[in-house]
């Protein structure tokens, strides 16, 4: 298919600008069924293939490759997957090491360490519009009661985020935790519901713990955004990276603990999602000398923003070597 690249302008380290040629790729990929049926009565049987729109590059931060993709698919759904090769950070093992404390051995007297990559993808969003309002969703049990005599009865239960400190959130899959972003001004005609979107994490590898180490670590001062999975805050265009301006010589005192102390109302407003995910990589054998690719990211999903399936009328594919026959044969 065709494939659209763009060049990239960067700074180099005395803030200068330089162009990289093909920096981002654009391209359409299968990616098998969007959606199928077969009539259980007459076995008529449709369905259709989905494509995505994918936008993405690749960086080089000296021994890793990170690759990012964003994926536009045609149900509404964009997802953002972040894939991790490259080379382990390791080390030789000192004189009289003979099992690593916090590695892995990956090659004879070779040791791995135990690490984290951590990320934060910053999501100014507008859902039909700049008035937005932020809400937790858990997926929880009901008691047994005389309306679930039988005890087999779940349901979402919302929670309105009105405010930054109320917005500084943990995932729990145990409760299919995801946070859902509406437009109150607009409702569904169907639903009678706002038009929303919804995040939901953890849908590109498995569940990932935010940052792990000791919260008096100087990696936890400077990163203490990755302490959370979510924070959301009001628009501001100063505000564009969580750990602040000046990451390298910061104290870690900027970025988003200082911003969300001042605990803006964010019911209504034009809002900022600042979603913190990563891998803990617990290296293998088989990381080693270059690393399969370990996968992490999200789902951007619709959740009562348009008025049933959007890839419903997507047409059927023609494939000229499929040939009928009766049933039987």
């Amino acid at each position: 298919g065709h494939i659209h690249y763009f060049d990239g302008t960067l700074s180099d380290s005395a803030g200068k600008p330089y162009t990289v040629k093909k920096a981002i790729c654009m391209h359409e990929e299968d990616q098998g069924l969007l959606w199928k049926h077969v009539e259980y009565r007459n076995a008529h049987n449709e369905s259709r293939r989905s494509r995505e729109l994918v936008v993405s590059f690749i960086a080089t931060v000296v021994n890793y490759e990170y690759l990012f993709y964003w994926r536009f698919k045609q149900d509404g759904t964009i997802d953002y997957e972040i894939k991790l090769s490259g080379e382990l950070s390791t080390n030789l093992m000192s004189a009289g090491e003979d099992v690593p404390s916090h590695g892995v051995i990956v090659a004879p007297g070779v040791n791995s360490q135990y690490h984290q990559h951590m990320f934060c993808t910053r999501l100014d969003v507008e859902v039909a519009g700049a008035s937005n309002t932020v809400s937790e969703i858990d997926i929880i049990t009901e008691p047994m009661s005389p309306s679930n005599p039988y005890g087999n009865c779940f349901k979402p239960q919302e929670t309105t985020l009105r405010t930054e400190k109320e917005g500084i959130r943990t995932g729990d899959p145990m409760k299919a935790r995801h946070w859902k972003i509406s437009n109150p001004s607009i409702l569904n005609s169907i639903s009678g519901k706002p038009v929303a979107y919804k995040l939901i994490p953890f849908t590109r590898g498995p569940a990932q713990p935010p940052l792990l180490v000791s919260p008096d670590c100087a990696v936890a001062k400077k990163g203490m955004f990755a302490t959370k999975h979510l924070w959301v805050t009001p628009y501001s265009p100063s505000e564009r990276y969580p750990a602040g301006e000046f990451t390298p010589q910061g104290d870690g005192s900027n970025g988003l603990p200082a911003w969300t102390a001042q605990d803006r109302q964010l019911d209504g407003q034009d809002v900022v999602l600042w979603h913190c995910f990563g891998v803990a990589h617990i290296p293998r054998v088989e990381d080693f000398p270059v690393m399969p690719c370990e996968v992490t990211g999200f789902t951007l999903k619709p959740d009562g923003f348009s008025l049933g399936n959007p890839g419903i009328d997507i047409p059927p594919d023609a494939n000229k070597a499929s040939k009928c026959c009766s049933h039987g044969v």
